[in-house]
């Protein structure tokens, strides 16, 4: 199960879990919706096992804070922590980002590729990603 936290537990995640995936959504968002459908099902029973894994939901009408800290400027947004720092990535553009925003249909094998490149990170900045 994926489960709700505040800004001051995904604090205490960053600092003692290996990865922190963070998916930032509204009650009101049907594409969250479809999302959270996603992680719940195929994404959560595959991470069960993985004590080093956090996969985390906020809620940005609960936690404006951390939204607005962090630019949530629309939902979903996931973001992703990896050794307390949160990770840039290439994004499909070929650019660097540091979230992923929408519903993808595949999203699950895109965190799953990410879990598995963070895996085989050496002990290394994770901006080198």
């Amino acid at each position: 199960m994926v489960k709700e936290i505040t800004e001051d537990e995904l604090d205490e995640l960053i600092k003692t879990k290996k990865i922190v995936i963070v998916d930032f959504s509204a009650v009101w968002c049907m594409p969250c919706k479809s999302l959270g459908k996603v992680l719940e099902e195929k994404v959560a029973p595959k991470l069960k096992d993985r004590d080093d894994v956090a996969l985390v939901k906020i809620d940005i009408d609960k936690n404006r804070g951390i939204a607005e800290g962090l630019q949530i400027m629309s939902v979903p947004s996931m973001m992703f922590f990896f050794k307390g720092q949160r990770i840039v990535f290439q994004g499909e553009n070929g650019q660097n980002e540091d979230r992923i925003v929408g519903f993808a249909p595949n999203i699950d094998e895109i965190i799953f590729g990410l879990i598995e490149q963070l895996d085989n990170t050496p002990e290394t900045p994770a901006e080198n990603l």
